[in-house]
């Protein structure tokens, strides 16, 4: 009987994926001070993440989105469909709404922007944990709620929202200049996937130069500027 109370009452464990040191130290503090949380891994790239995160199997991920490696995305995706328990929300100052629209097909449980009060941000991640969905307000403004499907959409859908998911993770990268061969190592496909990808993207967006590519997916909102 012990047992059971001390794991309902244990401080839930987080891992915290963002490059900047002080958003890191500052997150730690206040979610420790819920004594409901307890922050048991920081990294600075996805690569890292990953494999720390598959390892701790933690009850919640918070991520920045711009990531170096394989990217947040990618890492989102695969933990959703490895570890479904775990809950897992974007904390950045970037949105979009190819963004939005690609948290969303990943299935996060949250998007919250940095710029957020720190106690609204806690008290997401607070929810988050006990199974709801939780989005600042800005992001609110761009999404819509479907009583059919019980689902957020982005309300403004973009040119980049015909792409898979696969689809897009793979436009970054190229857009980044990454060659196919680079792309195929960091996303761990063969090089002949990305191709198949690449020409599949070009063919629906209609855009056959490289350079043009990558213009497009700025002016989208994929990649800043």
């Amino acid at each position: 009987m012990s047992t059971n109370n001390s794991n309902r009452t244990r401080p839930r464990q987080v891992i915290l994926v963002d490059p900047h040191p002080i958003v890191v130290e500052a997150l730690t503090e206040k979610l420790h001070a819920t004594n409901q949380f307890e922050v048991v891994a920081s990294l600075a790239d996805s690569d890292r993440a990953f494999f720390e995160i598959l390892e701790r199997q933690p009850d919640l991920v918070i991520m920045e989105i711009e990531l170096p490696g394989r990217g947040a995305t990618a890492v989102a995706e695969h933990i959703q469909s490895r570890l479904p328990a775990t809950r897992l929300a974007f904390l950045t100052n970037y949105i979009t709404d190819v963004f939005l629209d690609l948290a969303l097909k990943i299935g996060v449980a949250g998007y919250a922007l940095k710029t957020d009060p720190t106690n609204r941000i806690i008290n997401g991640c607070l929810s988050i944990i006990n199974g709801d969905q939780y989005f600042s307000e800005r992001v609110l403004e761009r999404l819509e709620y479907s009583p059919e499907t019980g689902e957020y959409q982005v309300k403004s859908q973009s040119y980049l929202s015909t792409l898979t998911l696969r689809q897009l993770q793979v436009l970054r990268h190229l857009v980044r200049g990454e060659s196919v061969k680079e792309v195929a190592k960091t996303m761990t496909l063969s090089e002949r996937a990305i191709e198949s990808h690449k020409y599949r993207i070009m063919q629906k967006l209609g855009i056959h130069d490289r350079v043009e590519l990558a213009r497009f997916a700025i002016r989208e909102g994929l990649m800043p500027a």
